[in-house]
């Protein structure tokens, strides 16, 4: 809850003030009452914050009491719309708030955490800054040359860099949705290969029925883990052999189905007893990223490509999934393929939302427009008019050119309380 105290003297201290009290209403606590001033508050207005004990009903009757005092229940983003109005965070930042909430791993938080420090802020600054000065050159020109106009190989070389740097950040855009949504791994091979005893040694849990009986998945399973601060969906296909078995030959078909729609399969091999794929398979797993994991490696035995030559450049991980060895390997290949998919290196500054690349690609035309313009040497005041616009089009992801509508769609995301 939050009522409106106005933003006070600002001369104010930057400190915020406890109490000790009792608030009696139809149920009597005793609470910790936090006043902070506007200066030194999250959304930048004075805000006071009621510590109280967890009980429902304590909490109700406080609830109520502020109500008839004239409180009112925060609006879902509330919190956040306030500070971003009050320019404590700009639009980037309220939308890492949103980010951070949601973050299911390591990575996604902390790419969160950046941009709410304003990592991309500062790159939307910079960029800004840059066209800020290659307007003003043009400007200049206009107005105060009245020789003909010439294509400046200098302007158009720093529009280059511009839009490299652009190019760049919109890159982001897949791994973000790595990051958040995570990828599919479709773990695929033929029966008895150990790929059910794979999912559960992955998940540290017994979550797939395993038998010595051939055919025993006969539907996909699927569970969500982490690794190495990746969200990955794990998904136990049945598995691929020829069959008469109508149940059966519909999870086979549901395997094919996984095999197209994951971003990464994992293809268990039994080292001691390989056998061939069919051409129709091979065809399916070599247009997808694959590992070829080669499975119980503690039996006596020497694994042969024999099968597998056209899946050959494929890496390969060895493991016993019943001795626990070869799976960190396998863990470490998995991330590494995830980072390979997402066109990133390891250390990523920044991961753009689809309406940050959608304002990106904008501005880039724009700024594209302006480079041909000046390299055509048609206009001057065109090329002017194209970086005055991709300028206001990059102030829409800061939120220095903000619209009621945007804003409203932005902060209706967010859940009650923030």
């Amino acid at each position: 809850m939050e009522r409106h105290l106005g933003r006070g003297n600002s001369a104010a201290p930057c400190v915020f003030l406890a109490h000790y009290r009792s608030i009696i209403g139809s149920i009597i606590d005793q609470v910790v009452a936090l006043f902070f001033p506007g200066g030194r508050a999250y959304t930048g207005e004075d805000s006071l914050e009621i510590d109280c004990h967890g009980n429902p009903l304590i909490i109700r009757s406080i609830i109520e009491d502020l109500r008839i005092s004239g409180c009112r229940g925060a609006e879902p983003g509330e919190f956040t719309k306030r500070a971003y109005l009050n320019r404590r965070i700009d639009l980037c930042q309220a939308e890492a708030v949103l980010d951070v909430i949601h973050a299911t791993n390591e990575n996604a938080l902390e790419i969160s955490q950046k941009q709410l420090r304003g990592v991309l802020s500062k790159k939307i600054f910079h960029l800004s800054d840059a066209l800020l000065s290659l307007l003003a050159e043009i400007e200049n020109y206009i107005d105060f040359t009245d020789e003909e106009w010439e294509w400046d190989e200098k302007i158009s070389e720093k529009l280059g860099n511009v839009l490299g740097e652009i190019d760049e950040i919109m890159g982001s855009h897949r791994f973000r949705q790595t990051l958040f949504h995570g990828i599919s791994v479709a773990i695929v091979g033929h029966p008895n290969a150990g790929k059910s005893s794979l999912l559960n040694a992955l998940l540290g849990e017994e979550r797939a029925l395993v038998s010595d009986i051939p055919g025993t998945t006969r539907d996909f399973i699927s569970e969500n883990i982490t690794i190495e601060g990746f969200l990955v969906k794990i998904i136990d296909t049945a598995g691929l052999r020829a069959t008469g078995d109508t149940i059966e030959l519909l999870g086979i078909q549901k395997t094919i189905a996984n095999i197209r729609a994951a971003d990464l399969c994992l293809i268990v091999v039994d080292q001691n007893n390989p056998q061939p794929l069919e051409e129709k398979m091979i065809g399916e797993l070599k247009k997808k990223q694959c590992i070829l994991v080669v499975n119980k490696i503690d039996l006596l035995g020497e694994f042969s490509l024999n099968f597998y030559k056209k899946l050959q450049h494929f890496p390969r991980v060895f493991i016993s999934v019943k001795q626990g060895t070869g799976l960190d390997a396998l863990k470490a290949a998995i991330a590494n393929k995830i980072r390979e998919c997402a066109l990133l290196p390891g250390d990523v500054a920044v991961a753009i939302n689809e309406r940050h690349r959608e304002i990106f690609r904008d501005a880039r035309n724009l700024i594209s427009s302006a480079k041909n313009t000046l390299e055509s040497q048609r206009s001057c005041e065109l090329c002017a008019s194209d970086l005055r616009l991709a300028l206001e089009t990059l102030g829409y992801i800061t939120g220095k050119y903000d619209a009621e509508e945007l804003l409203d769609k932005i902060f209706n995301q967010f859940c009650v309380g923030k």
